[in-house]
């Protein structure tokens, strides 16, 4: 749109006639003809008449006119160049602030992507540990082993009666873990520890895992988009 198409829009809209409006703004019927026909360059004067007879300012005026247009038609007046100079700081940093909003969200969402693909965080492999009890201070570390110890030298007869002396002792532990600790381990509680032998491993399907892939993944699209967005209609 441009500036004579708007003061003919705000005139029709006001039911004037040009000689009313020229009238109410003060200035030659003739100028305000050209000015319609976009055939004079106003002064800022002459826009602020015709603005205040439309009992509005002169940015309310060329708000609706296209910034290119304003460039080439309308900057020579200090006014109004002054103001097109502060839009334009304005959409710079409009634009740095959704750049930079806009990478955020495709690093964060390539790192959720990693993340989601790494099974160091995620691991697809679940283990099971278990221990059959606490130990004292100088058992071996297989002391409930149902079998003759060979590093204590045990018989059959030592097997039975340690087996049955640690009826009472008995206290299983299952640990379940996503982290691969050996095939045994042992794990101290204070002066007491726990021997721990794996019994099992198997795949499991993790959510966290998923979750992870949805997030990065919305993240990158939101991201592209707004890069895009930024480009299209706010860089430009």
């Amino acid at each position: 749109m441009t500036l004579g198409e708007r003061i003919r829009q705000l005139r029709n809209q006001a039911t004037l006639t040009q000689p009313e409006l020229a009238v109410k703004a003060c200035i030659e019927q003739s100028y305000l003809s050209k000015l319609e026909n976009d055939k004079a360059s106003p002064s800022f004067d002459v826009l602020n008449s015709i603005a205040q007879a439309f009992d509005m300012d002169v940015l309310s005026l060329i708000d609706t006119l296209d910034t290119q247009y304003l460039h080439r038609h309308l900057a020579h007046i200090p006014e109004i160049a002054l103001q097109l100079d502060s839009q334009r700081r304005a959409q710079f940093q409009k634009a740095k602030k959704g750049y930079v909003y806009s990478a955020a969200a495709i690093v964060f969402g390539i790192a959720l992507v990693i993340l989601g693909n790494s099974n160091a965080i995620f691991s697809p492999v679940v283990y099971s540990y278990i221990s059959m009890g606490f130990l004292n201070d100088g058992e071996v570390n297989r002391h409930y082993r149902a079998q003759p110890l060979s590093e204590l030298g045990e018989n059959r007869k030592q097997m039975q009666a340690r087996i049955a002396n640690n009826v009472e002792r008995i206290d299983e532990e299952l640990m379940i873990t996503r982290v691969y600790r050996g095939d045994t381990f042992v794990e101290e509680y204070g002066p007491k520890r726990r021997y721990f032998e794996l019994t099992d491993q198997r795949e499991v399907e993790s959510p966290l895992r998923d979750l992870s892939m949805i997030l990065g993944f919305i993240c990158l699209v939101s991201g592209g988009f707004g890069l895009g967005f930024v480009f299209r209609f706010i860089a430009t």
